[in-house]
């Protein structure tokens, strides 16, 4: 809805004894319906927002990431991608979904030890409000708030596979006196089948995560469980990759993306996700560039029935740009010219 104005949430105040635990159940199940809606893997539930998943690349990629997983991001698409990472990166996202003035915000670092890859993430997604009493007056003004503090661990199985977990502490706070918290859990396996092909799972928010407010109710963070696979072509300048998404309602979204590095300092994306049995769909199209280990990417989704995002995200590493992480290349050995003995001739 291209020029649309910022989404709020109106309250309405209810009278009572209960007045403001429905107040904060009203707020709630509005929210829901927003976030629901914005939420393009059709999360349902509390932090649906946060199932959309983050960065620019795998976004632009129409989400199809679980079996690629091989930058900072990995930490949200396939914890296990953390365990290809030889070095330290810092990355961040921010966008206004739909240019609606619902917030989505994004920071990750990862790093390896020995033969671990760690990751530490922090998601957040808000929303404005206004109380509005019953003649119509506005009132106080407030921000709902979701946040996900989450601690990753990955490491290489063998030489076969790579698999990953991650421990979420999720924070939400109503901006009406009212919080909630809640942990969750994810896994996720990623298999190399030769150099061409990769499989990847990965299972969030496993069998479901619960949240507890402070005034009684509770939310469930729905689980999301992905299959992936991903094809690298011309010595990985050319990947295209599909996911397929499962949930409590079984088939979900199916994405599809492609990315083509046409230059080591330039990759163009693009991809799509098809949506209720194939019925609906959209596109995203993107570009990134890479300048010594910094990496700025952009998005674009289209989404017609709600508005298209732009979607901006950076990264950088700390290895390229401190000159490690790299492959040391031995130097070949030069036998040494025969000494004569002492005392003889030519």
């Amino acid at each position: 809805m291209p020029g649309a104005s910022p989404a709020t949430l109106t309250l309405y105040p209810i009278r009572g004894e209960q007045a403001t635990m429905k107040r904060v159940m009203i707020v709630s199940l509005a929210l829901l319906m927003v976030l629901s809606a914005v939420a393009w893997a059709d999360g349902i539930g509390a932090f649906s927002a946060f199932k959309n998943g983050v960065g620019a690349r795998a976004l632009a990629m129409g989400g199809a990431f679980v079996a690629v997983a091989d930058d900072a991001t990995a930490a949200v698409w396939n914890p296990a991608g953390l365990a290809s990472l030889d070095d330290t990166r810092l990355t961040g996202m921010s966008t206004d979904l739909f240019g609606l003035g619902i917030t989505h915000q994004y920071v990750g670092a990862t790093t390896s030890f020995a033969n671990l890859g760690i990751g530490l993430a922090w998601e957040r997604a808000s929303i404005d409000g206004q109380i509005v009493d019953e003649e119509g007056e506005q009132g106080n003004a407030f921000t709902w708030v979701e946040q996900a503090f989450g601690l990753s661990l990955a490491t290489n199985v063998l030489d076969v596979a790579m698999v990953g977990a991650n421990v979420t502490y999720y924070l939400a706070d109503s901006g009406l006196g009212d919080e909630a918290s809640g942990f969750g859990f994810d896994l996720g396996v990623l298999v190399s089948l030769g150099d061409m092909f990769v499989i990847g799972v990965n299972a969030k928010d496993l069998a479901g995560s619960s949240i507890a407010w402070d005034g009684g109710a509770a939310d469930t963070i729905s689980g999301v469980y992905t299959a992936g696979l991903a094809m690298k072509l011309v010595d990985s300048k050319l990947i295209l990759a599909t996911d397929v998404d499962f949930g409590g309602d079984g088939l979900g979204d199916t994405h599809v993306g492609v990315e083509f590095k046409v230059i080591d300092e330039l990759a163009l994306r693009g991809g799509v996700v098809l949506k209720n049995e194939f019925q609906d769909y959209y596109f995203s199209v993107g570009a990134g560039i890479n300048v010594a280990g910094l990496y700025v990417d952009a998005a674009y989704v289209l989404e017609e029935t709600l508005g298209n995002t732009l979607v901006l995200s950076a990264e950088f590493s700390l290895g390229g740009l401190l000159g490690g992480g790299e492959e040391v290349v031995p130097v070949e050995e030069v036998p040494a010219a025969p000494v004569a003995p002492v005392g003889t001739e030519g």
